[in-house]
């Protein structure tokens, strides 16, 4: 299936005129239903909601931008290295992703609303895993020397 741009598009400025309260509910969502997840997240998710909320519609908004979105969708990839972010965990993101996305919409979620979705998500989450792979690559390891200790006194 491909994705249909205009209704990423169309459910992107839905969602954005809803404001932060959809990732409140994504991320009580995703507590709920992956609570292993919870640890990876701080105490106070107020920063952590605006984050991802713009990060959504980032991504609904520049759906056909590529030259926006891949460099993002990397810089996002490799920037949740730190968080020790697997790629299982972009399944447990995608599905919570969703269910919010279905509960805020409601009767606009359409089967083929949520075929795009899933598609750009799963192609969003690859990228984002492909850049985070990139940076770890063992080949960028670069041996410890004896000129990194320095000599005795």
């Amino acid at each position: 299936m491909a994705i249909n741009i205009q209704l990423i598009k169309s459910s992107g400025a839905a969602v954005k005129d809803l404001g932060v309260p959809v990732a409140a509910y994504f991320y009580n969502y995703m507590f709920t239903h992956y609570p292993e997840v919870r640890k990876m997240f701080p105490g106070d998710m107020t920063e952590q909601r605006i984050r991802l909320f713009n990060s959504v519609i980032l991504i609904a908004t520049n759906i056909d931008t590529m030259e926006v979105l891949v460099p993002y969708l990397k810089e996002l990839g490799t920037g949740h290295i730190k968080y020790d972010t697997r790629p299982e965990h972009y399944a447990i993101v995608g599905k919570s992703l969703l269910n919010t996305l279905k509960h805020f919409l409601g009767a606009a979620w359409t089967h083929e609303m949520a075929e795009s979705w899933i598609e750009a998500y799963n192609l969003a989450a690859s990228v984002c895993i492909e850049a985070a792979y990139e940076a770890m690559t063992p080949s960028r390891f670069i041996p410890v020397s004896i000129d990194d200790v320095p000599a005795a006194v």
